[in-house]
């Protein structure tokens, strides 16, 4: 279709056409191009002489001024909107535009605005006002504005239609007469309007066609004579349409339209197409009218819009706010996520959730199986670069999808770990849906010679079966499962720190019973050989005594004797074997002790020294028996008791006093008392209970005892305190602290 100098145009390449040099108006007006500067008219539509007293010849090179009386001061070329003017002595109404360096001027003949008819049309306004506050669906408000704008227009159809995701027109409301059949509920596919003119609705929100077989007028010359070049006229009023869109409405059975774009947001969401049988013209005063009421109705969508939005959003984030609750309730993740009530599902309008991580897949609600999850996974890692996919198509993107488009036709994907595989993933099923087309969308006709393809002449019902599309993911769905993520991704590395800071301390803790029990085996040598020593030194006595005195009298006396002291060994090796095969637990094995039996077996073993020096070892036991670990007990008293003996005064005759009792504070205490040498404990200091620290002379003394006894009494939680004074004695008392001593039973 030739309306174009040398370009010819037909469905093959309506999406490229360049509407904006087409050259033609349409005749319901006239057109200049002016120099933005001078205002030197540089250009002109052929069908001036119809409004203006002037051939175009003789305004060409001219400056504008020539077409104003002298007493006309109200054109003003910087006001972009509608204003009234005077050329030649008669009223128009012009518009003005930059384009490039050039200022294009159109002008169409003032209508008169009667008061009747202004009143008329404010009612409207505020009836409509009335039903927009009223109604709570966006096809109630839709329907609302088509009736205001056909009884406005007077035309025999006005559509409201909406554009979907891939640019598809749905009819959603519509007023109309019985002149024309009605397309409530059908759809138009995305060709019916091109990228091109998608474009010029964004930007032109009124466009209007008085009569689609009226003659187009031709700008002259077609070539600017200061650029050479065609003038863009794409913003033009009155710029003729393309011949492929003047056949497509003649095929539907009109003769006029006039569309005004619903731009919601700044987006182009829809279009209200207005139809009428005969040519009509629609004056200034109503097309601004009606592109006021159009205003409002996408002002109407916009509070809709936000208002489902925002309820949507708020019941989203309450449900993924529960859910970090959950976690944050140290519920596992994936029981958090599935098992409980609300879960992953009551974040989006997903039919199935799956959540790869750490080589397992959990899933929720109708998804593929498991297998398919994971090489899903894998593609995504493979193919996708972004942290966030989503589809309504996923079979177009991965052919593989196609096997379980009924469960996962649409796809959320959100990125834990593109190197793991580890995904966060929502699945929506294949829609049962029939749409009704308006004629085949796939099926333009043949006509001419040259095979020029020309738009449908058919716009009878077609029905389409949708397959493999998911309802689409909205932005409530997209952003309230990036926050969960978010918050997930925090949750699991605050876990992955706490991890790591239990495993430390298990660590440290590891290393210092690793410490403890060396020492404790440290101890258990020591105990050996300073423990032993003792019941060896009576039995060499014992051995002593028989060779002075050798015969069956103190043969008797010295072997009894040599079996209790050996008896008592034995058991304290028995008690040491137990001790060293359980030295891998954390605890020693504790046991209900008796204090009189074992601070008997002590004196038993101690009988030469205390029948030497004449001790006297007394006891005053409030508390019979402790709950402890014995051979630590026997060690702590054989210590003392050893020591008292030991560093005993030259001048009197050792006494002993070993006492038990519990305080109200539960805190049991043993004491030691002696009547020995005793110490100066500001010179000794805490250098009392060191290794080898030895603070009397005396042959047998090697500085572990204290040591020992300390170490011992630390293990088992209690603390040790001295009372001491050099030439009168020395009191040990060892504080047991919380440990539980009661009862043998509790063992």
């Amino acid at each position: 279709m030739q309306n174009y100098q040398n370009h010819q145009v037909d469905l093959s390449n309506c999406d490229t056409e360049p509407i904006h040099i087409i050259g033609r108006i349409q005749p319901h007006g006239f057109l200049l191009v002016l120099d933005q500067e001078t205002l030197q008219i540089e250009q002109g539509s052929q069908n001036i002489p119809q409004f203006l007293p002037f051939a175009l010849e003789e305004l060409l090179g001219k400056p504008l001024s020539i077409l104003f009386p002298e007493e006309s001061a109200t054109f003003d070329p910087t006001v972009p909107e509608a204003q009234f003017v005077v050329l030649a002595k008669a009223p128009f109404v012009a518009y003005t535009h930059v384009s490039g360096d050039k200022l294009v001027l159109e002008c169409e003949p003032s209508a008169p605005y009667p008061d009747t008819q202004k009143m008329q049309h404010n009612t409207l306004l505020y009836q409509l006002h009335n039903k927009l506050n009223m109604v709570y669906t966006l096809e109630h408000a839709a329907e609302a504005v088509a009736h205001t704008l056909r009884t406005i227009l007077a035309y025999d159809r006005v559509d409201v239609t909406r554009f979907d995701q891939e640019w598809n027109t749905d009819v959603i409301a519509e007023s109309r007469n019985e002149r024309l059949h009605s397309f409530i509920g059908h759809h138009f596919p995305a060709t019916d309007i091109p990228s091109p003119a998608r474009q010029l609705l964004l930007h032109k929100h009124v466009r209007q066609i008085p009569d689609v077989d009226a003659q187009a007028v031709e700008i002259t010359p077609y070539l600017n004579p200061a650029t050479g070049k065609p003038t863009n006229i794409l913003l033009s009023e009155f710029r003729n349409p393309s011949e492929i869109h003047l056949e497509y409405i003649r095929n539907t059975g009109v003769a006029a339209t006039i569309s005004f774009s619903i731009i919601v947001k700044d987006q182009l969401w829809g279009v209200i197409a207005c139809h009428h049988v005969e040519p009509i013209y629609i004056d200034v005063w109503r097309r601004q009218l009606c592109d006021l009421v159009t205003k409002a109705f996408a002002n109407t969508i916009s509070s809709m819009q936000e208002k489902r939005d925002q309820e949507q959003f708020n019941r989203f984030k309450a449900n993924e706010q529960t859910l970090i609750e959950h976690l944050n309730k140290g519920l596992g993740m994936e029981k958090a996520l599935f098992d409980q009530h609300p879960n992953l599902l009551d974040i989006t309008e997903s039919h199935g959730a799956a959540l790869l991580l750490d080589s397992s897949v959990t899933t929720i609600g109708k998804t593929p199986p498991a297998q398919e999850i994971k090489e899903m996974a894998q593609w995504l890692s493979e193919h996708v670069s972004e942290g966030v996919f989503y589809t309504r198509q996923l079979s177009q993107e991965w052919p593989q999808a196609s096997t379980y488009s009924d469960t996962a036709s649409g796809l959320l994907a959100l990125e834990i770990s593109r190197y793991n595989q580890e995904y966060l993933l929502f699945f929506k099923p294949e829609i049962q849906e029939t749409r009704i087309w308006a004629g085949n969308p796939e099926k333009p006709m043949l006509e001419d010679q040259n095979l020029h393809l020309h738009p449908r002449k058919s716009f009878e019902q077609w029905v389409e079966v949708i397959r493999g599309k998911s309802e689409p993911w909205t932005m409530n769905e997209i952003e309230i499962t990036q926050i969960l993520l978010k918050d997930l991704i925090a949750i699991r590395l605050r876990n992955q720190a706490s991890k790591l800071q239990r495993l430390n301390q298990e660590l440290l803790l590891n290393t210092e019973q690793l410490r403890t029990r060396n020492a404790q085996l440290e101890d258990f040598a020591y105990i050996i050989s300073h423990n032993l020593r003792s019941p060896l030194a009576t039995i060499k006595s014992l051995h002593q005594f028989y060779v002075a005195e050798p015969g069956e009298e103190s043969a008797a006396y010295a072997m009894k004797n040599v079996q209790r002291v050996s008896d008592n060994m034995s058991e304290t090796i028995d008690d040491l074997n137990v001790i060293l095969k359980t030295h891998l637990v954390k605890q020693l094995p504790h046991e209900e002790v008796p204090l009189a039996e074992l601070i008997e077996k002590e004196a038993q073993n101690l009988a030469t020294l205390i029948e030497q020096t004449g001790a006297q070892i007394k006891t005053d036991l409030e508390e019979a028996s402790i709950y402890i670990p014995k051979l630590y007990l026997e060690s702590i008293l054989h210590n003392f008791i050893s020591n008292a003996l030991k560093y005993r005064s030259p001048d009197r005759a050792p006494e002993v006093l070993i006492r038990s009792w519990r305080t109200s504070d539960d805190i049991l205490h043993l004491s030691v008392a002696d009547n020995g040498l005793g110490m100066d404990l500001q010179r000794v200091g805490d250098k009392l209970f060191g290794l080898y620290k030895v603070f009397h002379s005396h042959e047998q003394s090697k500085g572990l005892g204290l040591y020992l006894t300390k170490m011992q009494v630390k293990a088992l939680g209690g603390t040790i305190e001295v009372e001491s004074q050099e030439g009168v004695g020395t009191t040990f008392t060892v504080h047991f602290g919380e440990i539980d001593y009661n009862s043998a039973s509790r063992a």
